[in-house]
């Protein structure tokens, strides 16, 4: 597409390729589309990351901030995280643009553009949402003056549109703003197009003759322990094996590896590359109810469009679930986990497996196509800015 002028986009996130975070993909295949389309783009992000890197290639012009705390203090963190929020839109601000887009990561992201780009064009791209994750993981009191301060600063100066993980999550945010002149775009987090997988078979993926679960990503405060350490006790190892491969703050992943650790049929593998998720036949996912609509874990939308099935323990009401229900299993967060899990083992049949793995891949075609269409549509929005 051929543009009259130079249009300059600036997206704003804490990660970004060559540093590991789902967020940071997201930004990057953001970017791609719009540099392919001719505008410029300009990457805000920390020169860091808590997690690592992988093998992306970064695109775009990039603007960096310097990381400010490593450790897992969560005080520490969060006051890092604050700080680093404000560095990131004040440095963004200062690059000249004719829109910013503006995710949530690092916390509170959301309020400093709020605060700061007032007088800006810009996009909010919900992912985390803040501060209501603060009270949704019992970090803070929804009725305390500072959740009240921060909640009150983040919807102080809407942005002209939002881009949304989900219809659910859209209908959630347009509560907190009660502004009719917001644009909204939903764009699920974790789409990826099977077609693009490698033949390449992994070691840890070398046995068919077993169906394959796997934990494959980040393990924080909105998903449950209680739930994996559920499945894994009763593992029937000669029908399943399970395979981890986790990453994320606090006691919970080194917890996990504790637990998993010497048990039959259970093996905990180094990061898994996006290609081979269609190896682990279903994925495992959990949302606490508390955060339904302010997280979207973007496990269910990977799995799917690896191909795969997915048991999800979480609110029916939910976009994991009412988007993605044909391909998975549902453990309701109102039901024991317990109680859920064996269900899932006593029901659970190979027949059931493809079919669902089938369902998958219906809707991965159904997912790409609405991202695509999307991207179309938040590129023309930009365009008529």
């Amino acid at each position: 597409m051929a543009l009259a002028k130079k249009i300059a986009v600036n997206i704003v996130n804490r990660d970004y390729p060559p540093y590991k975070g789902i967020t940071g993909e997201s930004a990057a295949e953001l970017a791609k589309y719009l540099l392919d389309a001719g505008m410029e783009v300009n990457v805000i992000h920390v020169d860091s990351s808590y997690f690592g890197k992988n093998e992306d290639v970064p695109v775009g012009n990039l603007f960096k901030v310097k990381a400010l705390y490593h450790g897992e203090n969560r005080i520490m963190r969060l006051f890092a995280n604050l700080l680093s929020g404000y560095l990131l839109v004040r440095k963004s601000k200062k690059i000249a643009c004719d829109v910013t887009i503006v995710m949530t990561d690092p916390s509170l992201l959301n309020m400093w553009a709020s605060l700061l780009l007032k007088k800006k064009k810009w996009i909010l791209w919900s992912m985390d949402l803040y501060p209501e994750a603060f009270a949704a993981w019992g970090l803070i009191s929804d009725k305390s003056f500072p959740y009240r301060l921060f909640y009150k600063l983040t919807v102080k100066n809407h942005p002209q549109a939002v881009i949304s993980l989900g219809p659910l999550q859209t209908d959630f945010i347009k509560k907190r703003y009660n502004n009719r002149s917001i644009r909204y775009f939903q764009l699920p987090c974790g789409i990826f197009n099977i077609q693009d997988a490698t033949s390449e078979i992994p070691s840890w993926a070398a046995d068919p003759t077993r169906t394959c679960m796997g934990y494959i990503g980040n393990l924080g405060a909105p998903h449950s322990l209680d739930f994996l350490y559920a499945i894994v006790d009763r593992l029937d190892s000669k029908r399943f094996r399970l395979v981890v491969s986790v990453y994320g703050y606090g006691t919970k992943v080194q917890s996990l590896k504790q637990y998993v650790s010497g048990k039959e049929g259970i093996e905990v593998i180094p990061p898994v590359k996006r290609e081979h998720l269609k190896y682990v036949d279903i994925h495992l996912a959990s949302l606490f109810p508390q955060g339904t609509h302010i997280s979207v874990p973007s496990k269910t939308v990977s799995s799917v469009c690896a191909g795969s099935a997915f048991v999800y323990y979480g609110k029916a009401e939910s976009d994991n679930w009412v988007l993605l229900k044909e391909a998975g299993w549902l453990i309701p967060s109102e039901m024991n986990v317990i109680d859920g899990v064996e269900n899932f083992y006593k029901n659970f049949s190979l027949k059931n497996l493809q079919d669902k793995k089938e369902a998958a891949c219906k809707l991965s075609d159904k997912l790409n196509r609405d991202k695509a269409e999307t991207l179309k549509e938040i590129l023309e929005f930009i365009l008529t800015f």
